[in-house]
């Protein structure tokens, strides 16, 4: 098809060329109530269209009749005058039946072939007359041909078969009957001819397409429009939302089965009273705002949306929600609104006690650490305005976590409760006292002098330091207290935020259970440890990390059995940095792990070059043994450098006992099954709880060097703490070692109190692992150095 006949519009995909055309249509009802409508198109203007035919038609016969055979003419008028009676009297049926709504298809073709009988008895004509008749005839005929085209195209703009079939054989039998010497016989004549049917077929098909497309829409449209009606049936009727109209002065026009209800009156009592009427006495507190941006609407005479307004029922406030769009009638003119409502009372009380959630913690009934930051902005704001401080002081409870995780959180949470409750009493009125999370509390004091701040610190401290009882259990925690004054240690909130973090820090770092007030040196102390921080996070990478290692003899004959790894820094620019300042820093930033693993590496390489006999002790930190990698490393480290297992030893500290996890036991049976050895670190300094020798398999006890360096002294109690270590190592079938050994008459005491093996700068300091390697190779230690 060509592009002149290409449709304006596509309204539905249903609607394709050839349903057009009146095939492929179906049993669809739509196209049913097409064919109908294409059909009384076609019959509404058979009285006029068979009157004229019926002239032409007369005369056309009478001034052919000298020209023509009297029996064709005849024949060829009763045809037509068949046609004619024949649609007239459906004409009067349809007339005196009413317009059917649907046409079948086969009522559809069997009309078309009708209207195709025209065509063919017009072709008959103009193919018998036209050869026969004078050039005058000719193009009477040629002319008649031409309306009898034109008069079809109209008649059956609405049926493309129609049309097209008419126009197509009535112009094709035309220019086909004029005779070949004629004045007519030209192609001018045959141009003008098949223009003219383009024409008209084009017309034809786009009037059909346009008829098809606005009855698709108006079905589209009736469906929605029903469609809107049963929802807005259903939504007045069962909706928990309601219509509502009101006139140009705002009185109800409309009131809903559901807008009654939810006003608890009568519709009738509704209707014509002003909608504002019904507001409560919030709209003069609370309402206020919503109240005035309803009757700004309304007097713009513009759209509003979800407006909440108080509204006065049966003695209760309530609120609802109001939405609505201007009402223009017929003339154009506004007449009021239109739009919906809904009770949205309990989604506000529901809000409001969110909002009471969102601002005060629910296990405590302390403030959150929203509203207290609220608070302390507040209060700093109002020191420096009136040139007083103001105190901010953070509060941690000490040994909370271990409680949580052995008592359980039931049990925690009754100490936290009870913690909230001597801290209020601790601080005392005009104070403000908040739970910022897990353990953490804060109080902000405003106008709060120095000597106030510190009094409240101590108070706090000693208040949260008594035992608590739990469901009949003592418990003792205690507490860290850090605190600053604002403006002077921070003149915004998150500065004095961090000044208090930095001094509750500082408390922490130094022991616990104390009060520290923020001083200008932690803040200092602070960004030195994050410098070196980033440093030591660089350090492994740029071969800055090294490992000494420092002998291990044997009290007996004091030859060399083993080193101790150590770990050691130096600064591209600091220098040395002892492992006392960078270790916690490694622990606490989890740097330790990879630091560990090439501890690890480097020892055992190191270790695979000494004799075998020699071992190597290597220190694991409490954070290391939660690496999960930390198994393989080590059985890599050892397969790699074709070590005995057994000559590995790991030395751990008591602290790692702390908490009792189940995992670190499975960790360290892991780890003792692949054969590696353990030894104990400074026994005695910490936890000494003698549960866990056992549950750890110790091969070794190390003797703290606090007891060595007084184990020669008069009143020999440090003599007897080793005895007893000694003692009890045996017992478990573990050796000992003394650390820190530095005199001959320390060696000579330890050695004489049963220590197997000995430690210390007597028998050599920490040395580089070339002069480790060099010094096994003798055999009495006391002889190098003597040879030295």
């Amino acid at each position: 098809m060509s592009a002149m006949f290409r449709p304006p519009i596509a309204v539905s995909s249903a609607i394709g060329w050839r349903q057009v055309f009146g095939f492929d249509q179906g049993d669809d009802p739509f196209f049913a109530r097409v064919r109908a409508a294409q059909l009384q198109a076609l019959n509404r203007y058979v009285p006029f269209n068979v009157t004229l035919m019926t002239i032409n038609i007369a005369a056309m016969i009478w001034s052919m009749r000298g020209a023509a055979e009297f029996d064709f003419l005849l024949g060829w008028g009763a045809v037509m005058g068949g046609l004619a009676l024949l649609w007239t009297l459906r004409f009067r049926g349809v007339a005196r039946r009413g317009d059917a709504i649907e046409a079948s298809r086969e009522m559809f073709w069997s009309v078309s072939a009708e209207v195709g009988a025209f065509g063919v008895c017009w072709a008959a004509l103009v193919q018998h007359m036209l050869p026969l008749a004078g050039l005058d005839a000719q193009a009477l005929l040629v002319l008649l041909s031409l309306t009898a085209m034109g008069a079809c195209g109209f008649a059956a703009a609405v049926m493309p078969v129609c049309g097209i079939a008419l126009v197509t054989v009535i112009g094709t039998a035309t220019v086909a009957a004029i005779p070949a010497g004629s004045m007519l016989a030209s192609p001018m004549v045959a141009l003008a001819f098949l223009t003219f049917a383009l024409l008209i077929v084009r017309g034809v098909i786009v009037t059909s397409f346009a008829m098809m497309a606005r009855m698709r829409t108006q079905t589209d449209l009736t469906e929605r429009t029903e469609v809107v009606r049963l929802l807005l049936n259903e939504f007045e009727s069962n909706g928990s939302d309601w219509l509502i109209e009101v006139d140009t002065e705002g009185r109800l026009t409309h009131v809903s089965p559901r807008l009654a209800d939810v006003a608890k009156r009568p519709r009738e009592a509704l209707i014509g009273q002003p909608l504002l009427a019904l507001l409560g006495d919030e709209r003069h507190r609370e309402g206020r705002a919503s109240v005035k941006a309803l009757t700004n609407s309304f007097l713009a005479r513009r759209a509003f949306r979800d407006i909440t307004i108080p509204v006065a029922v049966a003695g209760e406030t309530r609120w609802w929600a109001l939405s609505g769009t201007p009402k223009i009638d017929g003339g154009g003119m506004f007449s009021g609104f239109r739009g919906v409502g809904r009770d949205v009372t309990e989604v506000r009380r529901s809000h409001e006690r969110i909002a009471q959630l969102a601002r005060f913690d629910p296990l405590t009934g302390l403030a959150n650490r929203a509203l207290f930051r609220e608070a302390l902005d507040d209060a700093l704001a109002r020191a420096m305005r009136t040139q007083k401080s103001c105190a901010l002081l953070f509060i941690d409870l000490d040994r909370f976590k271990a409680v949580n995780d052995t008592m359980g959180h039931s049990v925690g949470d009754k100490l936290l409760r009870e913690a909230a409750g001597r801290l209020r009493d601790a601080v005392g009125g005009g104070a403000t006292v908040a739970r910022l999370g897990g353990d953490e509390f804060a109080v902000m004091l405003p106008e709060a002098l120095p000597r106030r701040a510190e009094a409240v610190a101590r108070s706090i401290v000693d208040a949260l330091a008594r035992p608590f009882e739990i469901d009949g259990q003592p418990v003792g925690i205690g507490a860290s207290v850090g605190y600053a004054l604002g403006p002077a240690d921070g003149a915004s909130v998150d500065r004095l935020l961090k000044s208090a973090d930095l001094a509750l820090y500082e408390v922490k770092s130094s022991g616990r259970g104390a009060a520290c007030r923020y001083v200008p040196e932690i803040r200092e102390r602070a960004e030195e440890r994050r410098a070196l921080e980033a440093d030591l996070a660089q350090a492994l990478d740029r071969g800055e990390l090294a490992l000494a290692f420092q002998p291990v003899v044997e009290a007996a004959d004091e030859h060399i059995v083993g080193f101790e790894a150590l770990l050691r820094w130096t600064h591209p620019v600091i220098g040395i940095i002892p492992p006392t300042k960078f270790i916690p820093v490694a622990e606490d930033t989890g740097l330790i792990i990879p630091i560990g693993h090439w501890v690890i590496r480097t020892a055992c390489a190191w270790a695979a070059r000494w004799p075998s006999d020699i071992r190597i002790a290597v220190n694991l930190s409490p954070a290391q043994i939660d690496d999960p990698a930390l198994i393989a490393v080590v059985e890599q480290a050892l397969a790699d450098n074709g070590i005995d297992p057994g000559r590995l030893e790991l030395e751990i500290t008591e602290s790692l006992f702390l908490n009792e996890k189940a995992a670190t036991i499975e960790k360290l049976a892991a780890l003792k099954a692949i054969g590696v050895r353990f030894a104990l670190d400074d026994f005695g300094t910490g936890y000494s709880s003698l549960g866990y020798l056992h549950k750890a398999a110790f091969s070794r006890i190390k003797i703290d060097r606090s007891f060595v360096s007084r184990a020669t002294q008069a009143n020999g109690e440090a003599s007897a703490i080793i005895a007893a270590i000694v003692n009890l190592a045996h017992s478990l079938d573990m050796a000992t070692t003394a650390e820190g050994t530095e005199t001959r008459a320390e060696f000579e005491t330890i050695r004489a109190l049963g220590c197997e093996q000995v430690q210390g700068y007597l028998f050599g300091r920490p040395m580089p692992p070339e002069d480790a390697t060099a010094l096994v190779a003798g055999v009495r230690v006391r002889e190098r150095l003597a040879a030295e």
